[in-house]
């Protein structure tokens, strides 16, 4: 094999393995809110309620710490220090939700539908779609993670960072994984960046 071959190879396998992580990653939308009198930055350490919202009998052992390890990493590339005598508390809980998905589109192959000339469908092509449509509906899992940060000498909540995703079978066998990623996705929002992302 020939050394522009080895190259292609070598970048085939980069573009394939960046589609793979981009599979596996979870579609998080997040959002975030700021207590608008307080800055941020004024905090130097952290640490955690002693029971988080997502640790208790109703949840696997380890959530709780996927969540302080995912969140310590975050606070400690952004200059914050854990302490047994915190500025801020954190607090992380979950909440969940079945919904129904439904689609319908048109299917022009089922139950005598056709696709013939006449008439101008999708893009003004002169062919159109015609019959029947089809619907679909589907049962899925909305999940919401809220992380809450709490300020300790006046006990209110000073900022709230949450992510919004669907729920899968997947990410909770990948339950560290899916864990990082959302964590991360949230403190995308959050007022002290990372040093990397400084502009």
């Amino acid at each position: 094999m020939s050394f522009k071959s080895n190259r292609y190879a070598a970048v085939f396998l980069v573009l394939v393995s960046s589609l793979l992580v981009a599979a596996c990653a979870p579609s998080v939308k997040v959002r975030s809110d700021t207590d608008p009198g307080v800055n941020m930055a004024q905090y130097k350490t952290y640490g955690f309620f002693s029971q988080l919202g997502v640790e208790g009998e109703n949840y696997s052992n380890l959530l709780g710490q996927h969540f302080r390890d995912a969140i310590s990493q975050q606070m400690n590339v952004r200059g914050f220090s854990m302490s047994g005598s915190p500025e801020l508390q954190i607090n992380v809980s979950i909440g969940a939700e079945e919904k129904v998905r439904v689609n319908t589109y048109n299917d022009p192959y089922l139950y005598g539908g056709h696709y013939g000339y006449g008439g101008y469908g999708y893009y003004g092509s002169p062919y159109h779609y015609g019959g029947a449509t089809r619907t679909t509906v589907s049962q899925y899992t909305e999940a919401n993670v809220y992380i809450d940060m709490v300020d300790s000498s006046e006990h209110k909540l000073v900022w709230q960072g949450v992510a919004t995703f669907t729920l899968t079978d997947k990410m909770q066998k990948q339950l560290r994984e899916t864990v990082m990623t959302t964590v991360d996705k949230v403190f995308t929002e959050f007022p002290v960046p990372a040093p990397a992302t400084t502009k």
